[in-house]
C-alpha cells in the first residue's frame, strides 16, 4: 500500500461531427490536435490516456469513453476542435463515468467554442459534472486553470474505492470526528473498516527489542536528535511497526487511530508511527509514500487530509489550531506530537523528546519531533458539517521563520507551525468549526475549491 501511484490520470477524446461533407483539410486539422492536446497535458505533470485517433460517431465516442473508464481515469477531457453533435460527448462521458474538462480550441479557422459550448450545455443537461476551458495548445493561461481542474478533480474522483481504516471510538466527545460509513460510501465512494488498538499493542508486544533498535538507530543518524529514553522509543518504533503491518495486511488506504486519553497508561502513543507514516521522506524502511494518518479518530480530519494528499501527492499535516495572535494576524499550529517531519527545514532540525501531556498518566512517557516550522506558502483546510451537510474551510497563509525558542511560550516539547493568514482574524474564527485543521505546502486552494464542487461540499473561504 505504501507504493501508491500518486500521479493524475487523464483520459483525452478529440472530437467534431460525424457529418461526411467536411472538407479532408478541416478533418485532418482536427485530426492534428491529438498529438497536440496529449503533449499540453503531458506538460503541466498529467498522465494521459487516448485511443489514438479522434472519435466523431456515437459508437466511436462511447466506445472511447469505455476503453479510458477501463484505464481508470480520474479526469477526462473533451478537446472539441469544432462544430459536433453533443449527444456523442454525452455518451462517451457516460461511459467514461468521471467528470469532464470540454476543451474548445481556440483556432479561428475551426471555431472549437461552437461546439464546445454545445457539449458543456448537453453535460449539464443531464446532470455530468464538467468545466469548459478555451483556449490554444501552448496558452500559458489554459495550461494552468487545466492542471488546477485536472488535480482539483483527481482530488475528488481518487477517493472511489479507497479504505479507510479507524482504530478505536470517538475520542474524548469529539462530535467533528465523527462520521457517518453509509454516507462514505454514497457520497465519496469510501469503504469504512475498523481495527481495535488491542489489536495493534498485541502485535507491537510480538517485536523484539533488536527489531526496534534497528529503526531507533536509523532515527538517530537521521534527525537532530532523539532524546527520549530507549524504552519509550522502542516502544512508539514498535506501536509503529504494528499499525504498518496492519495496514498492509488490510489493504486500508488511509487511517486514523483513536490513542488518547487510554494509550498513555497502558502502552504509549502513536506519534513516531504518525509522523513517519505522512511524511514523504523516508520512513525507515526506504519508501516515500505520505501516507494519510490522522490522530483522535477524526475521519473528517482524515478526509480532509487525504483529499489534499490526492491533489498534491505530498505531505499533509494534522494539527491543532493552537493560538491566535490578533495583532499578527497569526495563528500558531501545534499537536502532540504527530506533525509530519516535512514540514522542518530539514530533518536535522528535528529532535525527538519526550511528550508529555499534562492531562493524561503516562506509563512510560511518549516521543515527539520538536521542530518549528519552514518558511513558505501553506494551503490550510478542514471538512466540518453544518446541520449534516458537508462545508470545507478552505484559506491559505504564509509560514514564519521563527526561532526554536518562540515555542517555549506555548508548549516547548511539540512541533509548532507559524503562519500568517491570508484572510481577516474573524472570518477565519467564524468559518472555524473544529479544534483540528490540515495543511499542506503549497497554494492548491483553487484546486481544493474545485474538488468540494465535484463532492458538492460547501467551500467556504474566509
Amino acid at each position: 500500500m505504501f507504493y501508491k501511484d500518486k500521479g493524475t490520470k487523464v483520459g483525452l477524446i478529440v472530437t467534431m461531427s460525424p457529418d461526411e461533407t467536411w472538407p479532408d483539410s478541416f478533418v485532418n486539422s482536427v485530426k492534428s490536435y491529438l498529438p497536440k492536446a496529449k503533449q499540453s497535458l503531458e506538460m503541466v505533470g498529467m498522465k494521459v490516456f487516448d485511443c489514438g485517433k479522434i472519435a466523431r460517431t456515437n459508437k466511436e465516442m462511447a466506445y472511447q469513453g469505455e476503453i479510458l473508464r477501463r484505464e481508470g481515469i480520474h479526469v477526462l477531457v473533451i478537446h472539441v476542435g469544432t462544430w459536433t453533435y453533443s449527444s456523442t460527448s454525452v455518451l462517451a462521458s457516460f461511459n467514461a463515468n468521471v467528470p469532464v474538462i470540454v476543451w474548445a480550441n481556440s483556432n479561428v479557422e475551426t471555431f472549437g467554442i461552437v461546439g464546445g459550448s454545445i457539449v458543456r450545455g448537453a453535460l449539464d443537461e443531464v446532470g455530468i459534472k464538467n468545466y469548459l476551458v478555451y483556449g490554444g495548445f501552448e496558452d500559458r493561461r489554459v495550461l494552468d486553470k487545466l492542471k488546477i481542474l485536472c488535480s482539483g478533480i483527481a482530488g475528488a474522483t481518487k477517493l472511489r474505492g479507497m479504505v479507510y481504516g479507524e482504530g478505536g471510538s470517538r475520542c474524548m466527545g469529539m462530535y467533528t470526528s465523527r462520521i457517518d460509513p453509509t454516507e462514505w460510501m454514497s457520497r465519496f465512494g469510501i469503504d469504512v473498516d475498523g481495527f481495535e488498538q488491542v489489536e495493534i499493542i498485541k502485535r507491537a508486544e510480538k517485536y523484539s527489542d533488536n527489531e526496534a533498535k534497528r529503526l531507533l538507530y536509523w532515527m538517530r543518524n537521521e534527525f537532530g536528535g532523539v532524546e527520549v529514553r530507549d524504552d519509550v522509543m522502542i516502544a512508539q518504533i514498535k506501536l509503529y511497526m504494528a499499525l504498518r503491518e496492519v495496514i498492509k495486511e488490510k489493504g486500508y488506504d488511509f487511517i486514523s487511530v483513536k490513542c488518547l486519553p487510554e494509550l498513555p497508561s497502558c502502552y504509549t502513543t502513536f506519534c513516531v508511527a504518525h509522523s513517519l507514516l505522512n511524511d514523504t521522506s523516508d520512513d525507515g524502511f526506504g519508501e516515500h509514500c505520505s501516507f494519510v494518518a490522522a490522530c483522535e479518530a477524526d475521519a473528517n480530519g482524515a478526509l480532509t487530509m487525504q483529499i489534499l494528499n490526492n491533489i498534491t501527492g505530498g505531505t499533509t499535516m494534522f494539527t491543532d489550531v493552537l493560538y491566535y495572535d490578533y495583532e499578527d494576524n497569526m495563528i500558531r499550529m501545534c499537536n502532540c506530537g504527530s506533525q509530519p517531519t516535512d514540514f522542518a527545514r530539514s530533518r536535522k532540525d528535528v529532535v525527538w523528546v519526550t511528550e508529555g501531556l499534562r492531562e493524561f498518566d503516562w506509563v512510560i512517557g511518549g516521543a515527539c519531533p520538536r521542530y518549528v516550522g519552514k518558511p513558505g506558502k501553506l494551503t490550510i483546510a478542514r471538512l466540518s458539517r453544518v446541520n449534516r451537510e458537508y462545508v470545507m474551510l478552505i484559506t491559505t497563509g504564509e509560514s514564519l521563520d521563527m526561532p526554536l525558542n518562540k515555542i517555549n511560550e506555548t508548549n516547548s516539547q511539540q512541533p509548532h507551525v507559524f503562519a500568517r493568514l491570508d484572510c481577516s482574524q474573524e472570518n477565519f474564527l467564524n468559518t472555524l468549526r473544529a479544534n483540528h485543521i490540515h495543511v499542506v505546502l503549497g497554494d492548491f486552494k483553487k484546486e481544493l475549491i474545485t474538488a468540494c464542487e465535484v463532492l458538492d461540499i460547501k467551500p467556504v473561504v474566509p
